[in-house]
């Protein structure tokens, strides 16, 4: 494998996807893109407001290096980034440790945007995620209705946007503990992590933990 790797590096060197540098090994981002990735913020949940889940955890600002990163993996083809941003996840977890019974969920993508992407990005993070910490993943939550596009949205807007657009898929919650961690890639106003933990609890939840990559400073 080490050989074959070095062949492919030689004939097809990787670019770095924030700064296109290129990438020599296994790595799929550069180290000094690395290095400014900014450690994980101490205080995290906003107590001033009130929010259907228990708590909120995310790794860094979604601005700088990770907003790129977010977005190189987002918009455009690239599944290998799913393993270095589950390992950021994990890291995340050392620092705010979810409950040991708790299950890893995700927030899914609309068909619309799966057509367009090809994959649902959210969801190959948390099994890369489930694979690495030994935590079982459940498909919880599935689209029941369309909506339009959120970016660019106040947070009453998307909030309206936001209400009847999950459902529990129920034999799966009964599959688990009650507890869940639920995974997204960026945390905007809330409205959509708040909707899903709603949803899981009005089924039968006890506790919904949600962990993103970033968090946005838009109110």
């Amino acid at each position: 494998m080490r050989v074959l790797n070095e062949v492919l590096n030689t004939f097809l060197p990787k670019e770095c996807p924030v700064c296109g540098k290129k990438i020599v090994g296994e790595d799929v981002i550069c180290s000094e893109c690395m290095a400014k990735i900014p450690p994980i913020p101490f205080y995290q949940m906003n107590s001033r407001m009130k929010w259907h889940f228990d708590d909120f955890f995310y790794r860094a600002p979604y601005a700088g290096v990770m907003g790129k990163i977010i977005r190189a993996y987002k918009y455009i083809p690239r599944p290998s980034l799913s393993h270095f941003l589950s390992d950021l996840f994990l890291e995340l977890f050392e620092r705010f440790p979810p409950s040991s019974n708790a299950v890893i969920t995700h927030v899914p993508i609309t068909f619309d945007s799966l057509k367009e992407k090809g994959f649902d990005h959210v969801k190959r993070i948390s099994l890369e995620l489930s694979k690495k910490s030994g935590m079982r993943f459940l498909n919880l939550l599935e689209v029941s209705r369309q909506r339009k596009r959120q970016v660019g949205l106040s947070r009453e807007e998307r909030k309206k946007q936001t209400v009847g657009k999950y459902e529990v898929i129920r034999e799966e919650l009964y599959k688990s503990s009650g507890v869940v961690v639920l995974v997204d890639d960026v945390f905007t106003t809330g409205a959509t992590v708040d909707e899903c933990s709603r949803v899981l609890k009005a089924r039968g939840a006890s506790r919904v933990l949600v962990y993103t990559l970033a968090k946005s400073s838009k109110k």
